[in-house]
């Protein structure tokens, strides 16, 4: 169904990464009033792409693009399959047969997906159509007779709306549902999120076997070429014959460095680096920088083992990482489920309880 509903409820979405998208596409295609809210400039979360600036020592300004965030992913399930299946149909993913550098027994061949030109492109193919309003944090929920009121920083308001979503990290979204149930904020409360810091760096090109390393010690957990992905060919002049790298530290080590200045973060990663690439000399580094993500990567899920929580009575639902296995694909599947979830209620379907949380409802199909 294409054609708004008669009397179409306007649901408002907080968050525009893979959860907050796919529970906007599932509602707007059956046939919602949607829009989505995010406190970031794109789309994508942690689905991120990353472009730098830097001067070579020549002088001349380059530009480059680093998946700074989640690097890839699967799709094993047969409905999100289908979803990856028109996202590469279109050009916005393709799917990558890594050659993988791991422990045994894991695979020296890996099949995962890849936006393309950059990881914000699957959530763009989801959200189109759908409004957005990006760069603006809500910071908290009214409710009154009329509705759901958005509030935004620098003191504006929108709404009413019939139904909220919250589509964002747990702490985050703990601090929205204060005052309007407890339970879920209590909850969320309890989900841990770790960090994890990110080395962004571009090197003269280097005979590098793999296209992906995961690391068995050390500060890093993964490292990447990033230039070897597909639809990830040089985008500037100059940078040719070279190597970009994109290598993630631990959650044990970002966490014990959570705070430090990002210059000793930079120094302390391209060290760790430079020891697991080829060749007698060190590296040359043509730039180098970092990201911080404060919620990277899910240490435990919520509790009671649902995909989403939905309350009829509320009009309030909660989707995306903290369900789940922490992956984009449970993402995707936290945002799809609770779309449905909202669409069955509109029709009149009776909600079901979950003990002992009688407003869970298990959307699971």
């Amino acid at each position: 169904m294409n054609k708004l509903l008669s009397d179409s409820p306007r649901i408002a979405i907080v968050g525009a990464g893979v959860a907050g998208a796919a529970c906007a596409a599932g509602l707007q295609r059956a046939g919602f009033e949607v829009t989505v809210f995010d406190k970031s400039g794109d789309v994508g979360g942690r689905m991120a792409t990353r472009r730098a600036q830097w001067t070579d020592p020549d002088g001349v300004l380059r530009t480059g693009e680093f998946d700074h965030g989640c690097p890839h992913f699967t799709a094993t399930r047969p409905r999100f399959q289908a979803v990856i299946d028109r996202a590469v149909s279109v050009g916005c993913a393709h799917r990558w047969r890594q050659h993988l550098h791991a422990a045994f027994p894991s695979p020296q061949r890996r099949d995962v997906v890849v936006p393309t030109p950059n990881m914000p492109a699957f959530c763009r193919f989801l959200l189109s159509g759908v409004p957005l309003q990006l760069g603006r944090a809500v910071t908290g929920l009214q409710r009154c007779p009329e509705g759901w009121t958005l509030h935004l920083s620098g003191g504006c308001t929108e709404g009413p709306f019939d139904r909220v979503v919250l589509a964002i990290p747990a702490t985050q979204a703990a601090m929205l549902l204060a005052g309007h149930q407890s339970e879920w904020a209590r909850a969320l409360t309890a989900v841990r999120m770790l960090p994890c810091w990110t080395l962004m760096a571009v090197t003269d090109d280097l005979d590098w076997p793999w296209d992906v390393a995961e690391v068995e010690r050390g500060p890093l957990a993964q490292v990447a070429r990033h230039d070897r992905k597909p639809g990830r060919e040089p985008v500037a002049t100059g940078l040719a014959n070279s190597a970009r790298w994109v290598a993630h530290a631990t959650p044990a080590w970002s966490l014990a460095h959570l705070e430090d200045e990002p210059e000793h973060v930079t120094a302390a990663l391209c060290e760790a680096l430079a020891k697991l690439l080829p060749g007698p000399q060190p590296p040359h580094w043509r730039h180098a920088s970092v990201h911080r993500w404060r919620y990277a990567q899910l240490a435990n899920a919520a509790s009671g083992g649902l995909d989403c929580w939905w309350s009829k009575t509320l009009g309030l639902g909660v989707c995306g990482d903290s369900f789940g296995n922490g992956s984009i694909e449970a993402a995707w599947r936290s945002g799809d489920e609770l779309a449905d979830g909202i669409a069955a209620a509109f029709d009149g379907a009776p909600e079901r309880a979950v003990t002992p949380e009688p407003e869970l409802a298990d959307t699971a199909h």
